[in-house]
């Protein structure tokens, strides 16, 4: 695990959230409606991006219902028939296929043009499923990811796809900064805290190059990008999503990694009175 930065450090970046200007200012981020249509398009494009790692997701689970049934066919031609071995057997196959099931329902649900749906959610399971869903993307990458999360926060109330959009979505800048074999040693730090009542902050930190400073104040500009095949819409997008929740959007290069550092903020679901 790395070291983590006191969560005060924390609280302190996540109260107001910020673009630094190129006069170093820092102003608010301009206010963006969600665009339903652009997302769903950039949604798309990232599950083509990730075509690979989707393929080995789902391979590995349907490899492994091959390698049980023939293990249990083995075993039944036994003259000695060991029911309980067969069963176990059987048991693994209905859980591998249900995996593979889970991980291709996340890829329609992504990839359907449809209205959000806004309900109560724990954040936390939307981090630790983006993760698993670019796992192949990190191995391949040679990318280790740590988690930093609270266990107590409260729900949220918002889009589900939205919100893992936004996290898939700077998981993949994070590593796609870290080209370099020895930044990617730093690896990707993600943490959760909630930084005053009624506020969850995630922060997704890399140990990349960081961010140009000429850079930083148009980084959620609609186009703006450094990547030679990139389209520049995925943290306007990212923007839009966070903002239609009630949140903010802010980077900066103060990960405790040592590169860039993206930070957000949404507001916790109101608690009953």
């Amino acid at each position: 695990m790395h070291a983590l930065a006191p969560t005060e450090a924390i609280n302190r970046d996540h109260r107001f959230l910020k673009v630094v200007t190129d006069g170093g200012e820092p102003r608010p981020l301009p206010g963006r409606k969600a665009r339903p249509e652009v997302a769903h398009a950039a949604r798309v494009r990232g599950l083509d991006l990730l075509t690979v790692s989707i393929a080995h997701e789902v391979n590995q689970p349907l490899a492994a219902i091959v390698t049980n049934g023939e293990t249990c066919l083995r075993w039944l031609d036994r003259a000695g028939l060991d029911v309980e071995r067969v069963r176990e057997l059987t048991k693994r196959m209905i859980r591998d296929a249900r995996r593979a099931s889970e991980i291709v329902d996340r890829v329609r649900t992504m990839a359907k043009r449809q209205a959000p749906r806004y309900t109560p959610l724990l954040f936390n399971e939307i981090i630790e499923e983006s993760i698993v869903f670019l796992r192949h993307e990190f191995q391949s990458r040679n990318i280790a990811v740590s988690l930093d999360l609270d266990r107590e926060l409260p729900r949220i109330v918002g889009d589900r796809t939205q919100l893992q959009q936004v996290i898939v979505n700077l998981l993949v800048n994070a590593a796609q900064a870290m080209t370099d074999p020895a930044s990617a040693r730093g690896g990707i730090l993600v943490r959760t805290v909630l930084s005053e009542p009624g506020t969850l902050c995630c922060s997704v930190e890399d140990g990349g190059p960081g961010i140009e400073p000429a850079h930083l104040p148009h980084l959620f500009d609609d186009f703006f990008t450094t990547k030679a095949s990139g389209m520049g819409m995925g943290l306007p997008i990212s923007q839009s999503i966070i903002e239609s929740h009630g949140g903010w959007i802010g980077a900066d290069n103060c990960s405790t990694l040592g590169g860039a550092r993206f930070i957000f903020s949404l507001p916790a679901e109101a608690a009953d009175c």
